[in-house]
């Protein structure tokens, strides 16, 4: 079954309610809609029943084997900056565009009554009042026999009792990763949880979180290479090699213990016109307002930075890692060492502070 709904105020988003099973909490679904989607969104496509891989792996693993009855199939969600017309046949056209150009990406729901939005690829531009940039790549996409593409990037609520905000984090990661490079397996929700242990914990292990050395060992099993940078006294440097990394097109697995919290850092706020820190060298993150993070609590695409504004700040961030591929053979540290050299004039022995002050990026 397929119906569209018209979105021309926000309000338009509550038939949800409407057309949606109460498992799936569209109420709650709808409210979030309403307070993060921008006005590019003009249509919504409901799409349902949908068998989602991810759902269905826990489903098999943990809810069919818990008491109470879990449907196995879920409803997926459609986003589109232009009207839709359903005709005859089943036939899906936009209005004034072209089909393609105007999709915006989906959004699975799981009948899980709680924490049920799974599965997510929308595009930035769906978010209102979003500004910066995304390491995104694109997500095929088969809805009524036309093939579409969602740009951004990966993201899902927490189950709450299978997977916790680490398990989404490393699952996120890992599915950009399975999409851009054919060189990383897939890895569904359930996969996550049990790499994270040398041996199968059972259903009731993974709801007790994770710590970074689980994160780690994710990482590692899933074929790449992780780094772990903890925070020390030297802050400026910890916070240059995040940047530096995520600029680089790298997301970040990030650790806050103050808030027993974890993150994916997918990107950074808009580009400033002077640098934060002055001349004789400065460096690509002293460029940059604040990061844009996927966070299990929000939808996609959350902004922060280290003002009173945002839910938690930078500075919070204790500890990340960066699953880097087999042939990265310099550190952002490495590399910041090196250009403090080059700054100053004494790489190679040759003065280059005639030049000016350079700008330090690590790619």
């Amino acid at each position: 079954m397929h119906q569209v709904i018209e979105i021309r105020t926000l309000e338009d988003f509550d038939k949800l309610s409407q057309l949606l099973d109460d498992s799936y909490n569209p109420a709650i679904v709808a409210a979030k809609l309403k307070q993060n989607v921008g006005p590019a969104c003009r249509a919504v496509l409901i799409e349902q029943p949908y068998v989602d891989k991810d759902y269905r792996s826990t489903y098999y693993h943990f809810y069919a084997k818990k008491g109470y009855r879990y449907e196995s199939s879920c409803a997926r969600l459609h986003f589109f900056d232009d009207a839709l017309e359903l005709g005859p046949g089943l036939l899906l056209r936009s209005k004034g565009r072209v089909l393609a150009d105007s999709y915006m990406g989906y959004m699975v729901l799981r009948p899980t009554r709680l924490a049920t939005i799974g599965r997510t690829v929308v595009s930035p531009g769906l978010i209102n009042g979003f500004h910066g940039s995304v390491i995104a790549h694109r997500h095929p996409v088969h809805v009524l026999g036309v093939r579409l593409e969602a740009k951004g990037f990966p993201y899902m609520e927490q189950h709450t009792d299978i997977s916790v905000c680490a398990h989404v984090a490393c699952w996120a990661i890992l599915r950009h990763y399975s999409e851009r490079f054919r060189r990383y397996a897939e890895f569904l929700t359930y996969d996550v949880t049990r790499m994270a242990h040398e041996f199968d914990p059972g259903g009731l292990l993974p709801s007790k979180g994770l710590q970074l050395a689980h994160a780690e060992r994710i990482f590692a099993a899933a074929g790449t290479y992780p780094m772990v940078i903890a925070k020390d006294a030297n802050t400026g440097l910890f916070f240059r090699q995040l940047y530096a990394y995520v600029e680089s097109g790298f997301p970040i697995f990030a650790a806050l213990y103050d808030h027993e919290h974890a993150i994916a850092v997918v990107g950074h706020g808009e580009t400033l016109p002077t640098p934060h820190s002055p001349a004789p060298a400065y460096f690509a993150g002293d460029l940059l307002k604040g990061l844009v993070v996927v966070d299990d609590n929000y939808l996609p695409y959350l902004a922060i930075d280290n003002s009173s504004a945002s839910p938690y700040k930078v500075e919070d961030i204790d500890a990340f890692i960066v699953p880097l591929p087999e042939k990265v053979y310099y550190s952002a540290e490495a590399v910041d060492d090196f250009s403090a050299l080059l700054a100053s004039g004494d790489f190679l022995g040759f003065d280059h502070s005639h030049l000016g002050a350079p700008v330090i990026r690590y790619f």
